[in-house]
């Protein structure tokens, strides 16, 4: 059974105990009127970044416990728990030692906007099954040069470098507020594509509860901040309950989901959302260089054709792996086709092969005018050899038996194939009696030359009867009556003693007999009038007027 590694009457209590802490240190600060004071402040900043810290715990420990295809996405998740926690450490340097405006951005705001890189990494990274780490580079590439664009539209300058010229709070806010939704709606995606009971849909549904919780809690918290004068409120619980959510729900979650047979049958929204969740970096790209292309014309001008141009790398990387996957398909197509077309003990043709081939030489036998000749070869006694000296035996000597008639075979035109058991037939094109007996006879010496033990009334050797039956065109016959004819010849030979070549000739028609033998049509009743004009036959029990 699915183990948790804690159960709710354990943490969460130790949450809520932990939310009323933070409660009363505020009631205090107001009580003395000292919100901005160095205790108010560094408690409230402290007990934040111990929420971020359960959370980035929780992530870390179902990192390790995760089945190592899901891995990466909580080692990204956990690297955006990090980020979290550098800006809201930086946040609390700038309020407490260097004093900074709340009227602008800081450098704590380009960490807590860069937190939602490695998170979309994580939301956007392919199935296990068709990751590409070239394409996570790019990826993780088009990340970081979007982090470099947020950089240069909240502060005017290439990041730390040059004198900073801060973008306004309310920029700043609007900013926040399109990263988190971005993030929610991406990350519910993906969830919504997911297959029922497994990893994957446990992933994203956590991160789809923290992202929604997280985007309304951090648009609440910012509502509130921009009217306060204070620098820690209230307010600050709302950015604390995300992240006690997130540790909660990852701590008293399955560790491991029994997954079905079918947990990994995509639907067509899947593979869609899947295949369209990369274009979302160059998408973001695009609009970052767009926007600061006013203001920054050659690093918007420059960000737009990096897109482009990795773009352009992903998608003739990928069209070149299809093609590759397109000719390893018709590769692996040729080849089943071959096994399906080949015995699997002797590796000559099958009985299916050779109906195909026979119906086609029959076809080509008829329109140019040729002979066809067809061979019925049997083995002799071959169930005292089975018998006698076992089944592995038996299929040893089949498949000598099948090498060694395939070399008798004078042309490349002509085909040996498996008719079924120790019965093989041979096709001959253009081929006349003289001709198949000849190849007949070859046959049977090639069969005599192995030496084959198995003792019979024939001889102390395996040996083979055959039974041989020629179309000459233009004659009228049918196909099957060919097959017929060797047979017929094949249980003549074995009639006769085996070890002996039979004929039969095939039962030939005239054009005359032929017209005999097939049901005509029967005309339609019409009666005709006095100067020969046909009138319709009258219907069943009716009489003529």
């Amino acid at each position: 059974m699915p183990k948790k590694v804690l159960n709710s009457n354990s943490f969460l209590p130790l949450a809520l105990s932990f939310l009323c802490v933070q409660a009363l240190v505020l009631w205090v600060a107001t009580m003395a009127d000292a919100m901005d004071s160095v205790f108010a402040m560094g408690a409230t900043y402290a007990l934040q970044l111990l929420a971020g810290l359960a959370a980035y715990s929780a992530c870390c420990w179902r990192a390790w416990t995760s089945p190592p295809r899901l891995r990466m996405n909580w080692i990204l998740i956990c690297g955006s728990m990090l980020l979290w926690m550098t800006g809201m450490a930086l946040s609390a340097w700038g309020d407490m030692v260097v004093h900074a405006p709340r009227s602008t951005a800081f450098i704590s705001d380009f960490a807590f906007f860069i937190y939602g890189v490695p998170m979309l990494l994580a939301i956007c990274l392919p199935d296990h099954r068709q990751r590409v780490w070239l394409l996570a580079g790019i990826d993780g590439l088009q990340a970081l040069l979007a982090g470099c664009l947020v950089y240069i539209r909240l502060f005017s300058t290439i990041p730390f470098i040059g004198a900073f010229a801060p973008a306004s709070i309310h920029l700043l806010v609007q900013t926040y507020l399109a990263e988190n939704i971005l993030l929610a709606v991406a990350v519910t995606a993906r969830l919504l594509s997911c297959p029922r009971n497994t990893e994957e849909r446990s992933l994203y549904r956590t991160l789809s509860l923290f992202l929604w919780s997280y985007a309304g809690c951090a648009e609440l918290f910012n509502f509130f901040d921009i009217r306060s004068k204070h620098a820690v409120g209230f307010r600050s619980i709302l950015m604390e309950a995300p992240f006690l959510l997130l540790a909660l729900v990852l701590l008293l979650s399955d560790v491991h989901i029994p997954e079905s047979k079918t947990a990994f049958r995509k639907t067509k929204l899947a593979l869609f959302i899947e295949t369209l969740s990369p274009i979302f970096f160059t998408l973001a790209l695009t609009a970052l260089g767009a926007s600061i292309v006013r203001r920054h014309f050659h690093y918007g001008l420059a960000a737009i054709q990096i897109a482009l141009v990795l773009y352009a790398v992903r998608a003739t990387f990928l069209q070149n792996r299809y093609m590759q996957s397109e000719k390893e398909l018709a590769e692996a197509k040729e080849r089943l086709q071959k096994l399906s077309f080949q015995d699997a003990l002797t590796g000559v043709p099958n009985r299916r092969h050779f109906d195909e081939i026979f119906e086609m030489e029959w076809s080509r036998a008829g329109r140019v005018m040729q002979p066809l000749s067809l061979l019925m070869v049997d083995a002799d006694y071959f169930k005292r050899l089975n018998d006698h000296y076992g089944h592995p035996a038996g299929d040893e000597c089949l498949v000598r038996l099948a090498q060694a008639l395939k070399h008798c075979l004078p042309r490349s035109g002509d085909m040996l194939a498996r008719y079924g058991g120790e019965e093989f037939a041979v096709i001959l094109p253009t081929t006349d009696r003289l001709g198949a007996e000849n190849v007949a006879v070859r046959m049977q010496e090639a069969v005599r030359a192995l030496h084959i033990q198995n003792e019979s009334p024939v001889g102390e050797f395996v040996t083979i009867s055959v039974g041989i039956s020629t179309y000459a065109a233009p004659a009228l016959a049918r196909m099957h009556e060919l097959v017929d004819a060797a047979d017929r010849a094949l249980y003549k030979a074995k009639q006769n003693g085996r070890n002996r070549i039979e004929f039969c000739e095939m039962p030939i028609e005239t054009e005359i007999v032929r017209s005999l033998n097939e049901p005509q049509p029967l005309p339609a009743l019409a009666a005709r009038d006095k100067v020969g004009t046909a009138q319709p036959a009258p219907a069943p029990g009716h009489e003529f007027s």
